[in-house]
């Protein structure tokens, strides 16, 4: 029927409309916003970042590695350099803090995944080149950093380990904060137990080094106990545009306990430095349905 439309009333689904002078019931299709309700006029992501949407949160993540060469290669994007470690579920084999300088007594915040994948972050006071054990023993860590006063610079590098010396070996070394930084350089990321991330952007590019090489850099993401798939990858050179950026148009699903790393599968001359980012929104996962965590295979679900 069509005519003019006057809308007289609601009650739940249904509603009251006149139609040219006659009421007739409708289906309430968008239901009317009251004086209470919030109206978000920013983007979506500000009111995120703004904690203005509940259960809803940003991660942005960035890494470097400073040298690589060709006989090295593949390297993951982190200043420790090489392969990252990556540990069994399970297990949380992560349990020590040490500099390789006596004067660093600083607080250091260590933040990771607990056995069971659940978020901890622990305040760690330094005590110097002498190991200080983890409050929390951990099975992934994915940032620390000096929470020092001005002027209370790290003086040498901080090691994160599976060990109990006072030396780690290089086996043993899951995060470092390099001199000069004060906090970890790592493009890497583990998305703790019972949320789910969106991927929505990415960026790879040569930071330094030599006049003029070329690497070859890829996206992985591996899902609880499965195997690491490439997502993408790309060329960066360091002449011209030396930056790779990736926004995408839909975000990429990334269950819980889900690993994701930029790793560079080769250069084409030494002394190549590189560098990685990406920004994830964490939703908790009771805002989704269990058919729709189930279809994305969320563990648990």
């Amino acid at each position: 029927m069509e005519g003019d439309v006057n809308f007289l009333e609601s009650n739940n689904d249904d509603c009251t409309v006149e139609i040219n002078g006659e009421n007739q019931r409708a289906k309430l299709v968008v239901p009317a916003i009251s004086s209470e309700t919030p109206v978000i006029s920013e983007s979506y992501e500000l009111a995120v970042s703004k904690g203005k949407i509940p259960n809803h949160y940003t991660i942005d993540k960035y890494g470097e590695n400073p040298e690589i060469d060709t006989g090295s290669t593949p390297e993951d994007i982190w200043e420790y350099g090489g392969e990252y470690t990556y540990d069994s579920y399970g297990t949380a084999p992560i349990v020590s803090l040490v500099s390789d300088n006596a004067l660093d007594t600083q607080i250091i915040s260590v933040e990771g995944l607990d056995i069971i994948g659940d978020f901890v972050s622990q305040d760690i006071t330094l005590t110097g080149n002498i190991r200080k054990a983890l409050d929390t023993p951990l099975w992934r860590v994915f940032r620390m950093g000096n929470e020092a006063d001005d002027g209370n610079d790290i003086n040498g590098v901080v090691y994160c380990y599976t060990g109990v010396g006072n030396v780690p070996l290089s086996t043993e070394i899951r995060a470092i904060i390099d001199n000069g930084n004060n906090q970890t350089l790592m493009a890497l990321y583990t998305l703790r137990r019972g949320r789910v991330g969106f991927l929505y952007r990415g960026e790879i590019g040569a930071s330094r080094g030599v006049a003029a090489a070329e690497c070859r850099a890829a996206y992985y993401s591996r899902r609880l106990e499965k195997v690491f798939k490439v997502k993408k990858r790309v060329n960066v050179s360091n002449s011209g545009s030396s930056i790779y950026q990736d926004k995408r148009s839909f975000p990429d699903i990334i269950p819980a306990l889900t690993d994701i790393k930029l790793r560079i599968e080769m250069v084409s001359s030494n002394d190549l430095g590189t560098f990685g980012t990406f920004d994830i929104m964490e939703v908790d996962e009771s805002e989704f349905s269990t058919e729709y965590l189930q279809a994305i295979g969320q563990p648990g679900h």
